[in-house]
């Protein structure tokens, strides 16, 4: 898709250019490059264009420099304006058109996505030195050729739950049941006596104070803890609230203070997690992939049908 709204934003340079944009260029003579059906397009046009939208690559480059860049990107360029033009001329032969509504609806929208005003809004066009007219043809033909591609490509791209199926185990995409915590811990008994809690605490705290000097964890539980220090991996749905509330203020490599449960006095140190999403998210992720992989490929078969049917010759090396 993106590159779609790459060659939209070329069509709208090419068509419609600002004035002057290509003055530094010598012109001798303009000749055509390129006969598309009953349509032209000239050197002129398509130094116009390249000079516009390469502006920022070339703006310090000196003018022999700048002359080399524009040469070597000639044929690559041309050839996407002929894609462009190819896709005008089969919208206008499906009788499509665009409304004046759709024009002022879309200008509303890029006003509100840029937060700007009528006044602001015609400064920014006069910078570009385009008239409102001007600038309502270039977003009509843009318009336009995004509703011929979409109608003539995306609409008929299908994606079975088969093929999205496969592609999930292709990619051994596969939802977990739940939540999962990776957990190495520095544990206490709860002791028989409730007097002997202070001393555990001290214990404890002891034991912190090591790893926060920057001791191993494992080391410091093996010299600590009454449980093995490594607890592995653990479902969400096996841990206490206590724990659960200790785990979501922290991420991985974190360790803990300690805090009480009903089993005992606990350091925790959150070694990994996984958040698994849900089987439908997965799945939607997938077919959106494919869907788009498939678009790619149709799009290209498209506009390769359209060069096919169509009368073009280029003229470049002339």
């Amino acid at each position: 898709m993106k590159k779609i709204l790459f060659l939209f934003f070329l069509f709208a340079f090419f068509f419609s250019l600002r004035a002057g944009v290509y003055a530094e260029t010598p012109f001798v003579l303009d000749r055509v490059i390129a006969v598309v059906n009953n349509e032209v397009i000239t050197w002129s046009e398509l130094y116009q264009s390249m000079e516009f939208d390469f502006s920022k690559q070339t703006s310090s480059l000196s003018a022999e420099d700048k002359r080399k860049f524009l040469k070597s990107h000639e044929a690559g360029y041309l050839d996407k304006m002929i894609d462009m033009t190819l896709q005008m001329q089969e919208a206008k032969r499906l009788k499509m058109s665009v409304g004046s509504k759709e024009v002022d609806d879309a200008i509303g929208s890029i006003k509100k996505k840029y937060s700007m005003d009528d006044s602001s809004f015609s400064e920014a066009l006069k910078s570009e030195g385009l008239t409102l007219e001007e600038y309502k043809k270039r977003l009509s033909d843009q318009i336009l050729v995004s509703e011929v591609v979409n109608r003539e490509v995306r609409e008929k791209v299908d994606v079975s739950g088969n093929q999205v199926a496969n592609d999930m185990k292709t990619k051994g995409l596969k939802a977990d049941d739940e939540d999962s915590y990776h957990l190495a811990q520095i544990f206490f008994r709860t002791p028989q006596d409730p007097g002997q809690k202070a001393v555990i605490e001290k214990k404890a705290g002891e034991a912190l104070k090591k790893v926060r000097a920057g001791g191993d964890f494992m080391k410091v539980a093996g010299a600590y803890s009454e449980a093995d220090p490594d607890i592995g991996t653990v479902k969400k749905e096996m841990l206490s609230s206590e724990m659960l509330t200790v785990l979501s203020r922290m991420k991985p490599g974190d360790v803990s203070e300690p805090f009480w449960t009903e089993n005992g006095l606990y350091i925790i140190k959150l070694v990994d997690e996984s958040h698994s999403g849900h089987t439908e998210d997965l799945a939607s992720g997938a077919k959106k992939e494919l869907v788009e992989a498939r678009f790619e490929k149709d799009y290209q078969a498209w506009l390769k049908g359209l060069r096919e049917r169509s009368y073009v010759d280029i003229r470049l090396q002339e």
